[in-house]
C-alpha cells in the first residue's frame, strides 16, 4: 500500500471524533483519507492530481517498489534526431477502378543519411558497456571508449559484420591505456564473440584506430604509456597474495625498471615477478596457475623468470 502523510496545519483537515486539526494519511491505493489519531476514514475516493512516476521495474508489488515512470536517461554521445526510413520495396498493386496493375509509389517519409550511422552508434553504445561490465571496468573507461567509438564512426572507420566486437574491445583497450588502468589484449578478447583467440583481431583493430584517428587529428594518437606496475596489483589480487607480498612485488618491479634492461612486455614482466613472489612466499602456485590468473602464456612467464632469476638478490634483497 502506497501512502503519504499530510500535515493538518497545511491541509486544514479536522476529525469529528478527535475534534482538533490532525495529521492524516492518504492511501493512494484506495483513495481514503485516514485520521492518524483514531483511524477514522475522513474522506473516500481521494483523487491524486500529482504526476504518476513509475518505470515498471518492480510491478510485482511490495512497499519498496520504485514509483518512477520515466525511462532511462538519454546517452549524451548520441544525437537525438528523429528520422524515418523510406520503404523502396518494388511492389505492384491493382486499381480497384480499372483493374490495371500499377507500381506502388514509395511510402511517404523523410530520408535521413545519418540513420545508418546512428544505428551503428546505438549498437556500439550497447556493446561497449556490456563488455565493460563483464570486465569490471569503471564508468570513466566505458565513457572514453564510447567517445573513441563515436570518433571512429564519424571517420567512417567502423567495419561491418562479426569484427564489430573487436572494435568495441579495441576502444576499451585504448581507454584503459589512456586512463592508466591497462588491460591485456587477451583480457579484452575474452569478452568478444571469438574469445581469447580473437586477441590478434583486437590488436589489429587497435592499430587501425590509432592510425585512422591519428591521421584525422594530424598527429600520432596517444594511447598512454604502461609499465609492469600497472598490471601488478591486479595480478597479485587474482593470486590471493597478501599486502606484504604485493609491496615486495612492486619494489621488485621498480628495481627492474630502474636497473635492468628487460626487453619484454610490461604484462610479461608483471606476471614473472608475481610468479617469483609466489615462490618466495611458499604459496605453492604453479606456472600454469599464474598463467591462468595473469593471462600471460606459460612459456613467456618461464622465459622472463629465467632472465630475472640471476638478479633475484638485487630485486628482493
Amino acid at each position: 500500500m502506497y501512502t503519504s502523510t499530510c500535515s493538518a496545519a497545511d491541509e486544514r483537515v479536522y476529525c469529528p471524533e478527535c475534534r482538533p486539526a490532525t495529521e492524516v494519511v492518504l492511501d493512494h491505493g484506495t483513495g481514503d483519507t485516514i485520521c492518524t489519531e483514531c483511524a477514522l476514514v475522513l474522506d473516500a475516493h481521494y483523487i491524486d492530481e500529482g504526476s504518476e512516476w513509475r518505470n515498471f521495474a518492480d510491478d510485482g508489488g511490495g512497499d519498496d517498489r520504485d514509483p518512477s515512470r520515466v525511462g532511462t536517461s538519454g546517452d549524451p554521445f548520441l544525437n537525438t534526431k528523429l528520422s524515418t526510413v523510406i520503404d523502396y520495396t518494388n511492389k505492384t498493386r491493382k486499381s480497384s477502378a480499372t483493374g490495371v496493375a500499377t507500381k506502388a509509389p514509395p511510402r511517404m517519409s523523410v530520408p535521413d543519411a545519418g540513420v545508418a550511422s546512428e544505428n551503428t552508434l546505438v549498437d556500439g553504445f550497447r556493446g561497449i558497456p556490456d563488455m565493460a561490465d563483464r570486465l569490471g571496468l569503471v564508468a570513466t573507461i566505458r565513457d572514453l571508449a564510447k567517445e573513441t567509438f563515436k570518433k571512429l564512426d564519424e571517420a567512417k572507420g567502423c567495419p561491418r559484420g562479426r569484427k564489430r566486437d573487436s572494435v568495441y574491445a579495441a576502444c576499451l583497450y585504448i581507454a584503459c591505456r589512456n586512463l592508466g588502468m591497462p588491460r591485456t589484449y587477451k583480457e579484452l578478447a575474452s569478452v568478444t564473440a571469438g574469445g581469447v583467440a580473437a586477441k590478434k583481431d583486437v590488436g589489429k583493430m587497435t592499430t587501425h584506430i590509432k592510425k585512422l584517428l591519428g591521421e584525422e587529428d594530424g598527429q600520432v594518437m596517444d594511447i598512454g604509456v604502461v609499465s609492469a606496475t600497472d598490471y601488478l596489483r591486479r595480478f597479485c589480487s587474482r593470486l590471493g597474495l597478501g599486502n606484504q607480498e604485493v609491496r615486495d612485488a612492486q619494489e621488485a618491479v621498480r628495481r627492474v625498471e630502474q636497473g635492468l634492461d628487460v626487453r619484454r612486455n610490461p604484462e610479461s614482466v608483471a606476471a614473472a615477478i608475481s610468479f617469483m613472489v609466489v615462490q618466495r612466499a611458499g604459496a605453492g602456485r604453479s606456472v600454469k596457475e599464474v598463467s591462468v590468473a595473469t593471462g600471460v602464456a606459460e612459456g613467456t612467464i618461464k622465459e622472463v623468470h629465467k632472465d630475472l632469476t640471476p638478479h633475484a638478490q638485487m630485486l628482493f634483497g
